[in-house]
């Protein structure tokens, strides 16, 4: 039997382990727990903000200077952006050169180095009560920018794979770009503390987002990784894990 070398171009070892498609497989199902510490994060953040409104206050004022809170939701946005910056790698990894796929995981980097880190930690809002400052004029923008590349990877992700998941993508893309609306139209009334459904629309266009993510975490682990590219050729053994 001849030796087989972790990369037929003489890469090395490194190289095998971007290349793996154990190692890519694990970056590509990490929208999966990132969903669900954000969830979890969300709901145990909003039981410990005592007199904090689920329906009628943003997920960004547990996160705001003043916040009691503040501290575990900061620690839970961040390990869910380390977790979907590793899903975005995966991407650049299984992806063609510049094709849709490859935008939205270049997308995804950037958006962790400008967006991901700053909104919720330099840049966070005050909280109600507190004199607004630049931090919230840098808060707002911030997230608007984060709400675009959201729905420009949605719209990629349609162009990326066509059939029903084309269909789900832009069903998707309209729910949170109505939900989204809503939420900052509701929002407005924050300086008179009066925002009915603020964050109960934030978090249905949150959510559907994050519904995306799986799914789009699913889709590309199928369709990137299925049947060829787990198999590693040892004679003709297929590798471990393959599917049949």
């Amino acid at each position: 039997m001849e030796n087989v070398k972790p990369m037929a171009d003489g890469g090395g070892t490194a190289s095998w382990w971007r290349r793996s498609p154990r190692v890519q497989r694990i970056l590509l199902v990490a929208p999966i727990p990132a969903v669900a510490v954000y969830v979890i994060g969300d709901v145990v953040s909003t039981v410990g903000y005592n007199g904090y409104s689920f329906r009628d206050q943003w997920i960004s004022e547990l996160t705001a200077f003043g916040s009691p809170v503040r501290p575990l939701m900061v620690t839970v946005i961040l390990i869910h952006g380390v977790l979907l910056l590793a899903f975005s790698f995966g991407l650049l990894q299984v992806a063609r050169r510049r094709s849709a796929l490859w935008w939205i995981g270049a997308i995804g980097v950037a958006g962790f180095v400008v967006v991901g880190i700053p909104t919720h930690t330099f840049w966070a809002m005050n909280s109600r009560g507190m004199q607004p400052g630049f931090n919230d004029a840098m808060h707002a923008t911030l997230s608007l920018v984060f709400s675009a590349s959201i729905m420009a990877t949605m719209i990629l992700s349609a162009v990326a794979y066509r059939g029903w998941f084309r269909l789900y993508a832009l069903a998707s893309l309209a729910a949170v770009a109505f939900f989204g609306a809503a939420s900052g139209i509701a929002i407005r009334g924050i300086d008179q503390d009066n925002t009915p459904w603020a964050g109960g629309f934030e978090r249905i266009d949150a959510y559907t987002y994050f519904a995306w993510l799986v799914v789009l975490a699913v889709m590309v682990d199928r369709r990137e990784l299925g049947g060829v590219r787990l198999t590693r050729r040892v004679g003709r053994r297929p590798w471990r894990g393959a599917p049949a």
